[in-house]
């Protein structure tokens, strides 16, 4: 840095301020690198084949004893579940469930639990679940495994998944009569979604009592949980099974685990993958196909929203995931494929028994390419590195610019440049930070005011558009920011500094723990960020404003669920399309504020805390204060 940034080295300053003077192209570069090496992952040189890195897990030790009673079972349990639901068709048929899980020799209990809502001015949801517990005959309580079935009543907009509960109980009775499980199974119900299956994890882990969902107390509990495997299963008549792994935040189950369901699945029968839409292997070797998968997945995992009740379990460092068993189109009452479901849930439930440690081997984060290659994390960090990366770079170069300028000769002082610009002002840069950070505080925190929510609700306003008018306001206090500082004061250039290395941190930092969220943001902000120039011409200047208003939070939501309504709805026109996709930037910034509420998603609270913050300061630049000249 010395050598860098001492003037009397005349070879080293005109290496500067030839950084200087390039470096848009430089960041640019980066940026485009790091584009361009995650597109090419999918190619077969960067990825690789999926593999078992835990021997206990591997299917082929597997055997399985099911029989045809526990066919006919499943099937006698379905016609009398069917019959169960008329009787409720709003609710779960409690009475049924607890007497089957009785009858099959399980530890049955409820769970009472209940929703405070944050924006209903006192409105309660409440719901119960029903679970049972097959204790190990080999080993006390120590360890256990989850079988979980989300219930939906008839009256649900939702896709029926009822199958799941007698094939849930079928294999309960067969797994009772065997001897060799040394782990705890738990097989529960679950109600109101993943509502349900929140508070039920809340509750046996003992979490701390939240005001929003109260989620009571179990009469019973197992082991620690090591495994859980959700059902959602359309029909007995079953087409193919879509895996589903995308968890609370971004995060995914142990690829052991997944890999574990695809080869048993093979092994017995059904096509099985991930996003499989079809009965037909999804074996298809041409890069569009590979690259369009690993696009899919990046955007399912970067909202952090679960695709299932499985998601959940990863906040406690439970491996799980979902399979959702599709119904085939074209009935044919065979029922061909539920000895198969069946052996699939035994293999499974197998397999996990014969774990004796925890998942730690394999990959807790990955790309999926295909159904049987991946990217690790190793091989696809790199992208992520390359464009955040042309943000610090920019910065050590802005840095650099406030020593020297790409237009400098040899004949200027350098030296009393120098000590002009060492002047930086950290105490004024530090209060224009503060004030930034201030309003992103101020953006977390209406959302969670009590206060608020009972204005909101007292005045009958919608909780959309509430909490919308909210987020419109704090943005407007952002953009008339400008006008109360005094920028003459400020070194702007520190200022800048500043903003990319939060920015580029944080971007990489986001990228370690959840990388869809961080590639995602990368790809819009970074560009956008690198053609921003505070101190340049008038023009310039209107085009850097434009583009800082275009990375806006609000405005990238927007623009975003633009592009997704006309894709899912290509017959609207021009102003219903804009109406719509304004409706659920409403409803996508409501989502993220109760999901943060209930469920820990961090989405909402990361870009107010962060991102908003440093668009504030990107803003505050595009407007210095020009000082009046002196007659």
């Amino acid at each position: 840095m010395g050598l860098l940034t001492n003037p009397s080295i005349s070879q080293k300053a005109q290496y500067c301020r030839r950084l200087v003077r390039y470096n848009t192209v430089i960041c640019l570069t980066l940026y485009a690198l790091g584009v361009g090496f995650f597109c090419a992952l999918p190619d077969n040189t960067f990825n690789t084949g999926t593999y078992f890195s835990e021997n206990a897990l591997l299917p082929g030790l597997v055997n399985s004893e099911l029989e045809m009673e526990t066919v006919s079972l499943v099937k006698s349990l379905s016609a009398e579940l069917q019959r169960e639901r008329e009787n409720y068709p709003k609710g779960m048929p409690y009475p049924w469930l607890l007497a089957k899980m009785r009858r099959f020799g399980l530890e049955t209990h409820t769970q009472n639990f209940t929703l405070n809502y944050p924006y209903g001015g006192g409105k309660r949801f409440k719901g119960e679940n029903v679970f049972g517990i097959l204790r190990a005959p080999r080993i006390a309580s120590t360890e256990s495994i989850v079988i979980s079935v989300p219930y939906r009543p008839p009256e649900t907009v939702h896709t029926d998944v009822s199958a799941g509960v007698p094939l849930m109980l079928a294999f309960a009775d067969f797994a009772r009569k065997k001897k060799y499980w040394a782990k705890d199974i738990i097989f529960l119900v679950t109600e109101q979604e993943q509502l349900g299956m929140q508070a039920w994890l809340e509750a046996y882990h003992g979490g701390e009592e939240d005001r929003i969902l109260d989620a009571g107390m179990l009469r019973a509990r197992a082991g620690s949980i090591q495994a859980a495997i959700n059902l959602e299963v359309q029909s007995l008549d079953i087409s193919h099974i879509n895996l589903k792994i995308e968890g609370l935040n971004g995060q995914l189950p142990n690829l052991d685990l997944h890999n574990l369901v695809q080869k048993l699945s093979s092994k017995n029968g059904i096509i099985a993958g991930y996003k499989q839409a079809s009965s037909s292997p999804k074996r298809s070797f041409r890069y569009q196909d590979k690259l369009f998968n690993m696009l899919s997945m990046v955007f399912s995992q970067a909202s952090g929203v679960p695709t299932g009740n499985h998601g959940l379990f990863h906040k406690y460092g439970i491996e799980a995931l979902t399979l959702e068993a599709v119904k085939r189109n074209n009935v044919q009452q065979q029922f061909q494929e539920v000895g198969s479901m069946l052996r699939i849930i035994e293999g499974i439930s197998r397999s996990l028994n014969n774990l004796l440690e925890r998942f730690h081997q394999s990959f807790f984060f990955y790309l999926l390419v295909s159904n049987d290659r991946f990217v690790s994390i190793g091989d696809y960090i790199a992208s992520l590195a390359l464009m955040a990366g042309s943000l610090l770079i920019k910065a050590f170069i802005h840095y650099l610019a406030m020593n020297y300028s790409a237009d400098d000769t040899e004949g200027e002082d350098s030296v009393q440049k120098q000590k002009n610009s060492t002047k930086i002002g950290y105490f004024s840069v530090g209060i224009v930070l503060l004030v930034a950070h201030s309003i992103g505080a101020l953006a977390v925190f209406l959302p969670h005011s009590h206060t608020v929510s009972q204005y909101l609700y007292e005045t009958n306003l919608s909780t959309q558009f509430g909490l919308f008018s909210l987020f419109v306001a704090v943005t407007a206090i952002a953009i008339t920011l400008p006008a109360f500082c005094a920028l003459s004061g400020i070194n702007s250039e520190a200022l800048h500094v500043a903003v990319l290395l939060e920015l580029g941190t944080v971007l990489l930092a986001v990228g370690m723990l959840n990388f869809s969220l961080g590639f995602s943001l990368s790809v819009v902000l970074v560009p956008l960020i690198i053609l921003i120039r505070p101190a340049s011409s008038k023009a310039t200047k209107i085009l850097s404003r434009c583009c800082c208003l275009l990375i806006n939070p609000i405005v990238v939501v927007y623009l975003v669920l633009v592009a997704l309504t006309w894709h899912l709805f290509p017959e609207l026109v021009f102003k219903p399309l804009l109406n719509k996709a304004l409706t659920a930037t409403m409803d996508a910034l409501t989502y993220s504020v109760v999901d943060s509420m209930i469920y820990g998603n961090w989405l909402f609270d990361l870009v107010a805390l962060i991102f908003v913050p440093c668009w504030i300061l990107l803003w505050v630049l595009l407007f210095p204060k020009t000082e009046p000249k002196q007659s």
